[in-house]
Formats: structure tokens, sequence, C-alpha cells
């Protein structure tokens, strides 16, 4: 009986934990589209996407600024047949050398 319900219980926590992570927001999928179209420089790394579409990256110094036109004209490119989307500037953190 013990284990019946630890078998029930582990089961409800992974299909919650499968529920939450599974889940993206429209702004999300949109900025993932924007990350891989961009997704071409070698000292570029994503950390995460934000719910709000904000991407989040490290970087080195190189890169970065050719990482950001990049990102800035796939988001000019997506506000075409969406007027009012609201894209978030992505960040960059720098990495050592």
């Amino acid at each position: 009986m013990k284990a019946a319900r630890q078998v029930v219980a582990v089961s409800l926590v992974l299909a919650a934990a499968g529920c939450m992570t599974g889940a993206q927001t429209f702004e999300q999928d949109l900025a993932y589209q924007r990350w891989k179209r961009c997704d071409t420089f070698t000292t570029i790394t994503l950390q995460r996407i934000d719910t709000d579409g904000r991407v989040v990256v490290l970087s080195r110094t190189p890169d970065q600024y050719p990482f950001l036109r990049c990102m800035a004209d796939q988001a000019r490119e997506q506000q075409k047949s969406k007027p009012n989307l609201v894209v978030p500037e992505p960040t960059v953190n720098l990495r050592p050398h």
C-alpha cells in the first residue's frame, strides 16, 4: 500500500514538472525563433529565454555586436507581421577571456 502511494506521488510530481517545463509563452516562442536565426557565433552561448521574450546570452566582446545586430534585424522582421509586438533587448553577459 505504501509503495503504491509513493508511485502515485512520484507520478504526480513528474507530471506537474512536465507541464511546467513544456509550457512556453508566445513571446518565448518568438524569441527562440530569433535565437535560432542568430545562433551562428561560436562565442555566443544561450543562457535562457525569459517569459517576456528576452534572450539572455553569454558572450565574448568581438561577437557581441554582430549578434545584437542580427537579433535586432530578426525582431524587425517579426514586427512586420505583428506590428504591436514588443521585443525586449537581448541581455549580453560578458564572460572572461
